[in-house]
């Protein structure tokens, strides 16, 4: 039996009767299935699969409402089921992933792998990786009488707009032609094994992350790729095995004359993706390099304002470098503008200030984003952007707050958050590592303009320059760095002590006075 099997099992057989006759009424508003991470969600697990999170378990969505008055009770009469069913069990939970079952509410389960509060409706929404949206449509919902869980579900199972669909295509093409008909060849040639299997498997994972976009469906963690996408109506069982034969074969090096049968095996998977594109009609180019490929897939965008904003972009993405060094000169931009207090302070001119030592500056601003994810960096680098166009100056914004000399503008639920978590982490820090933070700020003060420098001051007036979807992400942030118990405060530091020359936080301590 597996694990979606037996969750539905245990549900109908342990758990269905006891919750309806505990919670009669609230019963006709909470879905139940077994939807989210972990191998027996999507189908794949097997007798290895159940040393770990796996087991008799189900999960129960509810409101928000709902959670906030009954979800302490629900979730206490599902930890009063049996730990052990049909002869499994009971579910052994790795550290960090306590949360995978029993009682969710529907909107947090969702913002957690999409960053939304609600249902995309916009392409930009749809900026989400396709490993969270697969663990959001995976499995099954048993029962949902209110229909909230579902609604958010079918909204993601019918899958991306036309347009974003397309350049997701178009960009497998590219990037599989790159890897495995261009820089695969080009190791061989060099005899360089790295390139040669970092090309192949890039080759491999473009493929099959292709293979799923034509199935609309969304490709999960690369652990489950390969047998996911062997499953696929659409070339699945066709290229599957040409995978494997890709990537089994250890004999490609120049001697030998191994590497032929890769290119030979390569180019037949490419000649069957062209064909298949070819009959769904994404491309009318019959020729050989799935690259060329890439313009033809494009045209067909109708969605013309998406397809402007195509014109002069590069094909791959930026890396998170290339969109951290946009963020810094936006900002450098801004702060050089603000009118410091030494300009209008006649007993401090000519006194230097921060904006005489912008390399200063930017190796901060450079270690502090470096610790965000790339999500949320995208969506700061718009902020910026927005910010540019409408000649708002976020920097004067964040120095006006803290002098308390304008109100508030932003009073998003997450800066408290944040701030809660990261004024910690600040603190452990200090403790921590005293001589590198000697001559730092002070951890806190009070309001806007009490105690200015202090790190809570700067950090809670900073947060309120961001935008919702900014501070989503960052908060996100935040809980995946308290969950798998790190620091984003270290993670900062690591990264600006290295900027000045030193191997490690430890060395850095070791040298100040």
């Amino acid at each position: 039996m597996n694990g979606l099997n037996l969750s539905e099992s245990f549900y109908n057989g342990c758990g269905k009767e006891i919750f309806e006759n505990t919670f009669k009424a609230l019963m006709e508003r909470v879905a139940i299935g077994l939807v989210g991470p972990g191998s027996e969600c999507f189908g794949f697990d097997d007798e290895f699969s159940r040393d770990h999170d796996w087991g008799p378990s189900f999960c129960l969505w509810v409101t928000r409402d709902d959670f906030q008055r009954y979800g302490k009770e629900l979730q206490a009469c599902y930890d009063a089921l049996p730990q052990e069913y049909l002869g499994f069990g009971p579910r052994v939970v790795s550290p960090g992933e306590k949360g995978r079952v029993g009682v969710m509410e529907t909107s947090a389960f969702y913002s957690h792998y999409t960053g939304l509060n609600s249902a995309p409706n916009s392409i930009t929404d749809w900026n989400i990786p396709a490993e969270n949206l697969a663990l959001c449509t995976n499995g099954k919902v048993f029962s949902d009488p209110l229909g909230e869980f579902s609604q958010w579900r079918t909204v993601l199972l019918n899958f991306y707009p036309e347009a974003l669909w397309l350049k997701k295509i178009a960009d497998c093409c590219m990037h599989a032609g790159q890897a495995g008909q261009y820089n695969w060849q080009r190791g061989i040639l060099r005899n360089d094994p790295y390139v040669i299997n970092a090309a192949k498997v890039k080759f491999c994972t473009e493929i099959m992350q292709l293979i799923y976009l034509l199935n609309r469906a969304y490709a999960p963690f690369y652990k489950w790729l390969l047998k996911g996408v062997a499953q696929l109506p659409i070339l699945g069982a066709e290229i599957a095995p040409l995978i494997e034969k890709v990537l089994i074969s250890q004999d490609e090096m120049t001697s030998g004359g191994g590497w032929k049968k890769q290119q030979d095996t390569m180019a037949l998977i490419c000649q069957k993706v062209i064909s298949k594109l070819l009959a769904l009609e994404l491309t009318d180019q019959n020729v050989p390099f799935l690259t060329d490929h890439a313009p033809a897939i494009l045209s067909r965008i109708k969605d013309q304002e998406f397809k402007n904003n195509l014109r002069g972009v590069k094909m791959n993405p930026p890396t998170k470098r290339e969109t951290v060094k946009a963020i810094v000169e936006g900002e450098w931009h801004m702060f050089s503008t603000v009118n410091a207090k030494v300009d209008s302070d006649p007993l401090k001119q000519g006194q230097p200030t921060c904006r005489d030592f912008p390399e200063e500056f930017k190796i901060h601003r450079i270690a502090t984003l470096m610790a965000w994810s790339e999500r949320t960096l995208v969506s700061y680098l718009d902020d910026i952007t927005t910010a540019r166009n409408t000649k708002r100056n976020l920097m004067t914004y964040k120095y006006a707050r803290m002098d308390n000399l304008i109100p508030c503008e932003n009073n998003s639920t997450y800066i408290a958050k944040i701030a809660t978590i990261q004024i910690q982490w600040q603190k452990e820090f200090i403790d921590k590592y005293p001589r590198i933070m000697s001559g730092g700020r002070s951890l806190s003060g009070g309001n806007s303009g009490t105690d200015w420098g202090s790190f809570e001051n700067y950090l809670r007036c900073e947060l309120e320059s961001y935008s919702e979807k900014t501070l989503r992400g960052l908060f996100l942030d935040t809980e995946d760095y308290r969950v798998s118990a790190r620091s984003m405060s270290e993670e900062v530091y690591k990264v600006l002590v290295q900027q000045k020359g030193y191997d490690s936080l430890e060395a850095a301590e070791q040298k100040q006075a």
